[in-house]
Order: structure tokens, then sequence, then C-alpha cells
């Protein structure tokens, strides 16, 4: 879930569209397709909206040089996806915009792709990795059932969405660097569920300034939490105790995939890298007394970078 209140992402997201559609791209390769790849590179890592994915462009370098394009193509179309709950005025217009991508997705994986800068990128990544377009029609699904905001019930319903997104993800770049592996597979769908749950609690400040809660309902009922007092103060009786108990559940999705590590290949962990950044978070989450309203737990950490090399070298998360 990736968004932003910044008015001037949705400008640059636009700017970057209206710039890369007035080229035109072939899927045979050449000087159109560089550009379909520089799009999707840019969409990751420059616009705002999708600022929480520019922690995993930091994680595309540590990937095979002839894959790296597939994986910002990947990450792309996770953008694109996740952006489309915040770009439209209602779920009807939400509908027609997954409905494009169920039949992109058909139409690329027919080596039929359209003329649109990530399907073309994706098309040249599937003659470098093979890819199941399964995972991407999950990711679709699970983002039109959550076009109009349904709160989520219990954690299991959040590990359900995370599952259907981020480790759907996982599971993509895994097959990308060609990791077909039980234990693969199952740490990435632990890493995955802990990601798409942290990333919720991340984005809990935005979604409340939308007059959305994130938190499942029996969570909040269970510590008498009254919505409007956190949309109006950012705060509520009993918040930091839904929090922690959330955050409890993706730490424990975190503390199985680091027991799981020894019995991973060593091929598989640029994907597994992915788990850093969310790792980190829920670290500051606990120093912070589980206040997702701290300003800085939004703050970058500027040494992500090295410290995304060192998992990689000591292959810890």
């Amino acid at each position: 879930m990736f968004n932003s209140t910044l008015p001037a992402g949705r400008i640059l997201h636009v700017s970057l569209r209206n710039a890369l559609h007035s080229v035109r791209y072939h899927s045979t390769g050449g000087p159109g397709l560089v550009s379909a790849q520089k799009f999707c590179a840019d969409l990751v890592r420059f616009v705002p909206m999708s600022k929480n994915d520019y922690e995993n462009y930091l994680c595309i370098p540590f990937y095979p040089k002839q894959v790296q394009n597939a994986q910002y193509a990947i990450r792309a179309f996770n953008v694109e996806l996740a952006s489309i709950r915040e770009s439209v005025s209602n779920a009807m217009i939400g509908k027609m915009r997954t409905q494009f991508w169920k039949d992109t997705i058909d139409k690329t994986f027919a080596k039929k792709p359209p003329q649109q800068p990530i399907a073309l990128a994706l098309s040249d990544a599937l003659q470098h990795a093979s890819l199941s377009p399964m995972w991407f029609k999950r990711i679709i699904n699970e983002r039109e059932e959550n076009l109009e905001d349904p709160q989520f019930m219990t954690i299991k319903d959040m590990e359900k969405y995370a599952e259907n997104t981020a480790s759907c993800l996982l599971y993509l770049q895994l097959e990308s660097l060609n990791v077909r592996d039980v234990n693969a597979d199952h740490i990435v769908s632990h890493i995955g569920k802990m990601i798409g749950i942290t990333t919720l609690l991340r984005s809990i400040p935005f979604h409340a300034s939308q007059k959305r809660l994130v938190l499942p309902a029996q969570i909040t009922a269970n510590h008498n939490i009254v919505q409007e007092d956190v949309f109006r103060q950012g705060h509520a009786e009993g918040l930091e105790d839904a929090v922690f108990d959330v955050a409890t559940a993706a730490h424990d999705h975190l503390l199985t995939a680091r027991s799981m590590l020894k019995s991973v290949p060593p091929a598989a962990m640029p994907v597994i890298l992915s788990a850093v950044p969310c790792a980190q978070y829920l670290a500051k989450l606990e120093q912070h007394n589980f206040n997702a309203f701290e300003p800085k737990l939004q703050v970058r950490n500027w040494k992500l970078p090295l410290d995304i090399w060192s998992a990689y070298r000591n292959h810890t998360i």
C-alpha cells in the first residue's frame, strides 16, 4: 500500500507517464524498450507516492545484472496497482483500472503486450525469467477487493491481504532468480506477511487523515478505540496497545523468517533483503512505545543502503 500526502507525487506520476507515453514502444527491444525499462526504474525510485518502494529499489543492485530490469518491471507493476485506490474518485473507476491490468497480464503472457511501458518491460522480463501469471492475478484481485476500503476484521485478514500482495511480489522475484525451493517459498511467505502488515502500520497516519483505520475491527474493539478520536486528534485511548498487538503479529513472522535463514539457498538472498527496512521500522516503533503517529518514524534512514549491504554480506535480516 503505497500512498503519499503530497500532491506533487501525483503531478510527478502524471508527468512521467505523459513523457514516456509520447515515445513509441517496441516489445522487440531497441530504444523503445530502453525507455520502458527506464520508466519502470524511475517509477519505483522517484515517485513520492511509492516512497516505501524506494527501499526495495535499494535491494535491486544485489540481484544478478541480467534480471535487474525484471525487478524494476515487477516493482513498477506493484506501484501502479497500489496507487489505484488513491488516484481514482470511486471504486467503479478503480475496477476499470484493475480490469485493464488483468487484460494486460493476459496479453503480455500471450506475447501480445499493449503499448504500455510496464507491460513492455514485463514482456521483456519474460524472455529472461519464468514468471507465473497467477501471482500477478492474485495481486490484482486483492487490490480490487480493497478498493472500497473494507476494514479488516481480524489479524488473519491482514495476513491474507499481505500474502496476496507482498508475498506474491516476492514469489515473482524468486521466480525471476529461478529459485525453486520449498524453504525459500516458506520464508518469503512469512517475510511478505511481515512486510504487508508493517506497511499497513506505517500507513496509519495517512489513512487516518483520510478517515480510514487499517487496524482490525477485532483489535480496536478489544481496546475500546473510538475511531473519531484517531481521525480528529491522531490519538485515542488504547491505540498504542492495538498497534502493539498488530506489530507483534508482524514481528512473529519476522522471527520465523530469521529462524529459517540457514535453510534457504544463498541465491534467494536478494529477495530476502526486502525484509530489512520493515524489520527496522518495527524496531523503531517499539522504541517509540508503539505510537504510530510519532514523526520520527517517517524519517528516512540515511544508513539504509549500508544496512542492506551488511545484511546481504552477513546473510541476516
